[in-house]
């Protein structure tokens, strides 16, 4: 009689090769899936992280250029002759505030002006600065333009002067003594600024790229200093269509760029667009400055 083994009735454990195939399928499916997801995930992190790039370029242009062209007054000349561009602007950047207190006709005593917080504001004065010293005469209010030579501290006293509402306007207890260039007898109580020449430009980078940039004025050599960048990158400067100042007058008409007339400028628009790269995929994203000038008259 013919005995079987006992295991002959039994199958032998494993996989179809059908089942191993579908398997595979399977598995590669489920790996496309996964890196299809990641890529776009990785994709989409980056676009995120280039359009808050961009957003970063736009506010930080938006915080820097108010604080420069919002106290211009253009009617007393603050504006170049011929420099309110749709590239750049020059002006009279004021870098002291402060009250005549007395003084000489080549040495006047100073109280600066108080800033936030009723800080003192310390003069960063240099030899070549301008000061504009707003007189009263019969005429009416003037501004007349001297020249410094140098500021140091003073040991004199001023007497307070106060707002509207009692606050302190100016430091009369750090007083500073400011030695002219020119001679003007010293008139207490008048109001004093001093400024300093600054270009602001929309230029093109080594790279190719359009930047804004401010260009600080050397009071030793009497020009401007190598631009420095302060945003971007944007898009390029072309017209109407282009990242660009735009200046019109209290009346709303737009003042033409390198207009010789920059006395009766009453608004600057700054229209700054972004430029990213195309293979970015971002949108370009557009901001636009309105800057209602404070003392046009």
């Amino acid at each position: 009689m013919l005995v079987r083994p006992a295991s002959a009735g039994r199958s032998r454990p494993g996989f179809t090769l059908a089942e191993v195939s579908i398997s595979l399928v399977l598995g590669a499916l489920v790996l496309s899936l996964v890196f299809a997801i990641g890529g776009h995930l990785d994709a989409q992190l980056r676009r995120e992280a280039i359009r808050v790039a961009v957003s970063e370029q736009l506010s930080g242009a938006a915080e820097v250029l108010p604080i420069d062209l919002r106290g211009l007054s253009p009617a007393s000349g603050d504006i170049a002759i011929g420099e309110a561009r749709d590239s750049s602007i020059q002006l009279r950047q004021t870098i002291a505030n402060a009250l005549v207190c007395g003084g000489t006709a080549s040495t006047w005593i100073l109280a600066p002006f108080l800033g936030a917080g009723a800080r003192s504001a310390v003069p960063a004065v240099e030899d070549g600065d301008t000061a504009w010293v707003l007189l009263d005469s019969d005429s009416g209010e003037q501004w007349r333009v001297l020249r410094l030579r140098a500021i140091r501290r003073a040991s004199d006293s001023c007497a307070a002067v106060t707002d509207a509402d009692g606050a302190t306007v100016f430091d009369v207890t750090h007083l500073w003594a400011a030695d002219l260039r020119d001679s003007l007898v010293a008139t207490p109580g008048a109001v004093l600024r001093v400024t300093r020449p600054l270009r602001f430009s929309f230029y093109r980078g080594g790279d190719g790229r359009w930047y804004l940039g401010m260009r600080s004025w050397s009071t030793t050599t009497l020009q401007f200093n190598g631009i420095q960048p302060v945003s971007g990158p944007f898009a390029a400067v072309s017209g109407d269509r282009g990242t660009r100042f735009v200046f019109f007058d209290s009346a709303g008409e737009r003042i033409n760029s390198g207009a010789a007339d920059t006395r009766t400028i009453a608004r600057i628009e700054s229209v700054l667009i972004s430029d990213t790269a195309p293979a970015a995929m971002v949108a370009r994203e557009s901001l636009t400055v309105v800057v209602a000038l404070r003392n046009r008259q």
